[in-house]
């Protein structure tokens, strides 16, 4: 094996290593955003449903049919204001998990 041969295979295996640490830090940050992106999941659908038992609880308080037509909208306005809030939260959670999980294996590129 002559000197360029042997240069050729550590640039190899120097590249090849750098690439399975690069691979490894892309996984760890998809299962770290993963988690976070879930947990975002869980909190909107846990508000949710105390959204359902308020309105209900408000709903059966109600006296007259005017006072519950002012309750559910009342209602409906916080919850669709709660789930646009929502789903900007997870939108911004899911576009930090692609981009987290990438940025490892895009850095080696650029």
């Amino acid at each position: 094996m002559d000197a360029r041969s042997t240069e050729r295979k550590v640039k190899v295996k120097d590249i090849s290593r750098e690439t399975a640490d690069r691979m490894q830090e892309s996984a760890a940050n998809a299962a770290d955003g993963l988690r976070e992106f879930q947990l975002k999941i869980l909190s909107a659908a846990h508000a949710n449903v105390e959204a359902c038992f308020e309105y209900a609880q408000d709903a059966l308080k109600a006296r007259s049919v005017p006072e519950l037509i002012e309750v559910s909208t009342l209602h409906s306005r916080r919850r669709l204001e709660m789930v646009a809030d929502q789903a900007r939260e997870i939108a911004a959670a899911a576009q930090k998990l692609a981009s987290g999980s990438a940025r490892p294996l895009t850095n080696q590129l650029g």
